[in-house]
């Protein structure tokens, strides 16, 4: 990991603690927000900023509109830092206002996936078992919030991989997909981002950036 992408990901911790969502901002507002603080802190955004609350929340790849924040809301914040040729990605879900019980059940299905997922990282584990760890996980028990019994679950609800590479491009290798079988090696920086997306209802994901050592995977974003 160089010093230019440790200072990448440092400009999005602090972006994180310093993101409030209430109610009645605008998408478009917090992502412009994200570019003002980015280039106050001598970067700029690594991508296009996504912000999608509610059932928009559905879309992994949701592009920030004119839509209201409303209380009950869901919003899924994805960004990254690009600095020195260097980039930084992220991806919290934010619950506005007083969550409700699928939402807080949903949530702490895709954290514990995330974390047995980055509990997993090492230096010669296949990125495909670290994809299963975290997909296993959310197909056993995301079922319970579904009209799709247990038996019959094919997990089509985390519909994206588990991670990706992130240096120089946001999007680069090692894939942390099923089909990927290479093994992981130590100063690969990685993303583990598992996700749950629900038609009608709309999505959670959380996304942090993995260092990969030999002992094991330290997180650089928690």
């Amino acid at each position: 990991m160089t010093p230019e992408q440790n200072v990448a990901v440092r400009i999005v911790k602090e972006i994180l603690h310093s993101i409030k969502l209430t109610p009645g901002q605008k998408e478009n507002e917090v992502a412009d927000w994200i570019k003002v603080e980015l280039k106050k802190r001598g970067a700029k955004p690594a991508f296009s900023t996504i912000v999608a609350s509610g059932k928009r929340s559905l879309d992994p790849h949701g592009h920030p509109t004119n839509k209201f924040i409303k209380s009950g809301d869901q919003v899924v914040v994805d960004f990254g830092a690009h600095y020195k040729g260097y980039k930084s990605d992220v991806t919290r879900t934010y619950l506005v206002g007083n969550a409700t019980g699928k939402q807080k059940r949903f949530y702490n299905i895709v954290k514990n996936a995330q974390l047995k997922a980055i509990a997993a990282v090492k230096e010669g584990v296949r990125c495909c078992d670290i994809d299963l760890i975290a997909r296993n996980y959310i197909k056993k028990l995301c079922y319970n919030d579904c009209h799709i019994s247990n038996k019959k679950c094919p997990g089509d609800c985390f519909i994206h991989t588990t991670g990706h590479g992130v240096g120089r491009r946001i999007h680069q290798g090692p894939k942390i997909s099923l089909r990927n079988k290479r093994k992981l090696k130590a100063g690969q920086v990685i993303t583990i981002e598992p996700g749950i997306y629900i038609k009608g209802w709309g999505g959670i994901r959380i996304e942090d950036m993995v260092l990969v050592t030999k002992t094991g995977g330290r997180n650089l974003t928690a």
